[in-house]
């Protein structure tokens, strides 16, 4: 059988095979299904294709290298190569003609500046990065925005807004001024507004909201003083235990397991040892006063139901838990919105100064912490599945390249495309790992009793943890750009630049910084009792800095008088003149000086590269000559009323105009060149005129090639008839002559003598 026939058989065969398997499975399966269904079947075909890929074929490889180290076989006989047979039609003198003129036509593109192996080595090198990492920044992007929900802001704010101010009957954290008045907002906005509805084995419905329900119960978590007088100190907080109404010493009584609920308010918190849960809890809350640790101090919880809620209230009250000594009070639940599948993880605040008030905070995160692959969209796992190949190929690329070329690894930037691996590694650890901790909250959930609090916030932190790692992600991946976009010269002055004038930045910038702080403590120690964008040093800082930059928007010069106006109106004009105006330009004029130098640098060079656009231009010079040969890319001649000549000379005289233009614009930039700091553009060296002239001679040699072969092949197509081509084709001296072809048709030709006297002979 010839080659190409068994080919097309073979692929025929294939389709075939793989035609009747999907019809098989379609008569059998059916093709009306669930959604559900249907995402599943697409999720196990992903999840089969990953095992053979990443487990079953280097175990292949693995066992088939082991053997082939342990029983070498022989080493195997090639045949020798025979051309195709399938054309009956002799290779002629046209068909030659035509190949070179493709040839001619191509060879004509690589002139003597294409022909430098190593600018072509390393625009080879950037474009199969370009095409790598450019896909792979796109379907990263595209990832990133196919899992933001805005929903998730208009809920935390809204939620914010109904947990801070007063509605109808139920009281604001915002208008809780006294230590004492707690309980009554706490019986108020987080007992009655969640009895609506309530039923004692599910989820409790919010009052303004009755899409959320509460899981589990709220916790009370207060932080004790030590010592009331600490001084410049920071404060200690007590971890002693008590007996209720904080009555020392502490006597552990013989029914204390069995009323433990009496007795826990009054004895500091205990943590079961979960690793996983103590690395990320293990925290302080930023308050206004001071900083507050997370895994300590009193607790106590609410019940479901609002009759033994307010039981736990009047006791508390009673037994004074809430007194002198409490620094600050912690309120945590958690809410839970099934139509939406949003968790809402609520940590209330409320902190007592020394100097007899309370300051209020509210902090709410608004979270997917369930996310099935069966509830997504077609689109999102689509583009699920799409990273995770085009992750596989780019993990598979840098294999590849550092298994070749170990010393490789030395570069940073292929030590940045490892910290990308491992960071793409570490954050899929870290979905696995919040998915497991959410399964486990829900099975507690779905047995819990009626005091047992659910701690979402670990998870929550681990999803904001794994949102910071995939930001980090994003920023790495678009500094591996900056490699690859070396192909462009204002690139590759900026990336001089940087390398001349990094010593001028850091001086300049550790300068903006010395001023910055200067200026910070000065507005801290001034205005910092009067406003809260300078009660801080650190504070301070970073609002002069963000003042300094334009970011005024939050400033008012009214929160610097109060020092006095004149005082206020000298230090606002100056952080706005010596830092906005005077450092920032210094800073922006040594960069511009150390620019101006790179560029004379480059333009003294001799520029006779190509650039990246011209080796894509004679790269791909099939695929773009296919769609210049397209109908819309296609030139027709247009007459526009004019003969051949007067077409000619009209081109001709626009030819002639523009480039009288060229020259005078370039006489005008000269003369502005002239008269400003830029130095013009140096005049070409003897080397670089040799260069284009031999460029331009090449040009001219190959032009006249294409004409020769173009006038050859016209005089075979219309002077040489079929009897002069088999005449040189059977000439021995022909380099196109064929002796086994010809022997052929010598044969067939005496046979077809004798047949014909045969017949003579007959008649």
């Amino acid at each position: 059988m010839k080659k190409k026939t068994s080919r097309y058989l073979f692929f025929a065969l294939t389709v075939t095979i793989i035609l009747g398997c999907t019809a098989g499975a379609i008569y059998v399966a059916g093709t009306k299904h669930e959604t559900v269904h249907v995402k599943n079947i697409m999720i196990s075909i992903v999840l089969v294709l990953l095992f053979q890929m990443l487990i079953a074929d280097p175990i292949k490889f693995v066992l088939l290298a082991i053997d082939w180290a342990t029983f070498p076989g022989k080493p195997r006989k090639y045949k020798p190569y025979k051309p195709d047979e399938d054309d009956d039609d002799s290779y002629n003198r046209l068909d030659f003609l035509k190949q070179r003129l493709k040839s001619l036509r191509v060879q004509m593109l690589i002139t003597e500046r294409y022909r430098d192996v190593a600018l072509n080595e390393q625009y080879k090198s950037i474009k199969q990065d370009l095409f790598l990492f450019g896909k792979y920044l796109l379907i990263l992007s595209c990832l990133v925005l196919a899992t933001r929900d805005e929903l998730l802001y208009h809920n935390t704010y809204k939620a914010k807004h109904l947990l801070s101010e007063n509605h109808t009957n139920y009281m604001g954290l915002k208008n809780v001024v006294h230590l004492n008045q707690l309980f009554d907002f706490v019986a108020s906005s987080l007992v009655d507004a969640f009895e609506f509805g309530a039923d004692e084995g599910t989820g409790r419905h919010w009052v303004h909201s009755e899409a959320n329900k509460m899981l589990g119960v709220v916790r009370l978590r207060q932080l004790r003083l030590l010592n009331e007088r600490f001084g410049w100190n920071m404060p200690q907080f007590s971890k002693e235990k008590y007996m209720p109404n904080w009555e020392l010493p502490y006597r552990r009584l013989h029914y204390t397991d069995k009323y433990w609920r009496i007795y826990e308010p009054w004895l500091p918190i205990t943590h079961k040892s979960d690793y996983t849960e103590g690395f990320l809890m293990n925290y302080h809350h930023m308050g206004y006063f001071t900083n507050y640790p997370e895994r300590e101090g009193y607790v106590s919880v609410i019940a479901r139901s609002k009759q033994n809620s307010m039981k736990i209230l009047d006791f508390l009250t009673e037994y004074n838990w809430l007194n002198y000594n409490t620094s600050a009070v912690f309120m945590d639940f958690t809410l839970y919105n099934a139509d939406a599948n949003m968790f809402t993880v609520c940590t209330l605040r409320l902190e007592q100064t020394p100097f007899g008030g309370t300051i209020h905070d509210i902090g709410c995160d608004s979270v997917k912490l369930i996310e099935e692959l069966t509830q997504m969209s077609y689109g999102d796992l689509i583009i699920i599945i799409i990273y995770i190949i085009i992750l596989m190929q780019f993990t598979q690329a840098f294999i590849t390249t550092i298994w070749q070329m170990p010393s490789k690894i030395k570069s940073i930037w292929y030590k940045l495309d490892l910290i990308i691996i491992l960071l793409n590694l570490v954050v899929i650890i870290l979905i696995i790992v919040r998915a497991s901790m959410v399964q486990d909250l829900l099975r507690r959930l779905e047995g819990a009793n009626k005091l047992e609090y659910l701690n979402f916030r670990a998870a929550t932190r681990l999803h904001y943890q794994t949102t910071a790692f995939i930001g980090f992600l994003i920023c790495l991946t678009t500094m591996r750009l900056w490699k690859i976009l070396q192909f462009s010269k204002v690139f590759q002055l900026f990336t001089k630049t940087f390398s001349l004038a990094w010593k001028a930045m850091v001086i300049t910038m550790i300068m903006i910084l010395i001023i910055l702080a200067a200026f910070g403590i000065v507005f801290a120690t001034i205005n910092g009792n009067n406003s809260l964008h300078f009660i801080r040093t650190p504070t301070s800082i970073i609002t002069s800095l963000c003042f300094s930059f334009g970011f005024a928007s939050e400033i008012t010069p009214q929160e610097l008088f109060h020092g006095g106006k004149i005082l206020g109106i000298i230090l606002y004009a100056a952080l706005g003149f010596v830092v906005s105006i005077l450092l920032v330009n210094l800073f922006i004029t040594t960069m511009g000086n150390y620019f101006s130098l790179a560029r004379a640098e480059r333009d003294a060079k001799p520029q006779r590269a190509i650039s990246f656009f011209e080796y894509l231009r004679v790269e791909y010079n099939d695929v773009i000559s296919f769609f210049l040969r397209l109908p819309c890319f296609t030139k027709v001649y247009k007459r526009n009323n004019r003969t051949v000549a007067q077409n000619v000379q009209h081109i001709l005289e626009r030819r002639i105009a523009r480039d009288i233009f060229k020259k005078a614009l370039r006489r005008k930039k000269g003369s502005i060149l002239s008269t400003s700091i830029q130095l013009p553009p140096p005049p070409k060296d003897e080397q670089t005129l040799q260069a284009e002239y031999r460029e331009r001679i090449e040009h001219l040699l190959a032009i006249s090639s294409i004409m020769k072969t173009q006038i050859e092949i016209l005089e075979h197509l219309l002077f040489f008839d079929k009897e002069k081509q088999q005449k040189i084709a059977q000439d021995p001296d022909s380099p196109y002559y064929d002796s086994g072809r010809q022997t052929w048709k010598d044969e067939d030709d005496d046979k077809a003598d004798d047949q014909s006297t045969d017949k003579k002979d007959t008649k």
